[in-house]
């Protein structure tokens, strides 16, 4: 079967849309000449159908589509469609096709898409991961952190090594028996009491005699 009507619009191989006799589109016919197309060309990644100038689809159209694109998914690749009536295309958004197949309402807009893989290729120079690896930046700040963090330690350390032994001789002054102070004044006011109770005595009794 062959693809006369195939046109190159950016990265994408463009199929047109089949119509079946009564002027809708023909979901099995397009199945096939995906189907030709594939097997034609093996590396394409990026195909799309033109629905130009349609203002509706039927289901099966909604399905011939999944099939593409699951198909060409599986080899990292994208399938799209060219729908210039906002009818067709927000029918198309309704059904969610949108979170899977690329949509889109001008060949200007197809012509600039960019597929993510070679988006992905451009943007992974290895400048950028040097560049955040080499400044001495982070150098700096680490010996800055490694001279701060011995410093803390010596100066916390030093006072708190005399600080046990002072206390600790704190305790002795308990090691003095306050008792023999007070057994010792105790026995002096005895003495003193009995003194004074004799003269009491000889008082009375000289009194008395």
């Amino acid at each position: 079967m062959t693809q006369v009507n195939i046109k190159n619009i950016g990265s994408f191989l463009v199929l047109p849309a089949p119509l079946n006799p009564i002027g809708a589109f023909d979901a099995e016919a397009f199945k096939a000449s995906f189907r030709s197309l594939v097997d034609a060309n093996a590396e394409a990644l990026y195909i799309a159908v033109d629905l130009s100038g349609l203002d509706f689809v039927y289901s099966d159209a909604y399905n011939a589509f999944m099939q593409c694109h699951q198909e060409l998914s599986n080899k990292n690749g994208l399938f799209a469609v060219l729908a210039d009536m906002d009818s067709l295309a927000s029918s198309l958004r309704k059904v969610g096709l949108e979170r899977f197949i690329r949509i889109f309402s001008r060949e200007e807009d197809m012509a600039a898409y960019v597929p993510v893989n070679a988006s992905k290729i451009s943007i992974t120079p290895p400048k950028n991961e040097t560049e955040l690896k080499s400044p001495n930046i982070p150098a700096e700040a680490t010996t800055t952190t490694a001279a701060a963090t011995p410093a803390a330690p010596v100066t916390e350390t030093a006072p708190a090594t005399p600080a046990a032994p002072e206390k600790k001789p704190e305790f002795h002054g308990l090691d003095k028996n306050p008792l023999e102070d007070e057994s010792s004044s105790s026995s002096g006011g005895c003495a003193f009491v009995v003194v004074v109770l004799l003269i009491a005595i000889a008082v009375a009794a000289y009194f008395f005699m």
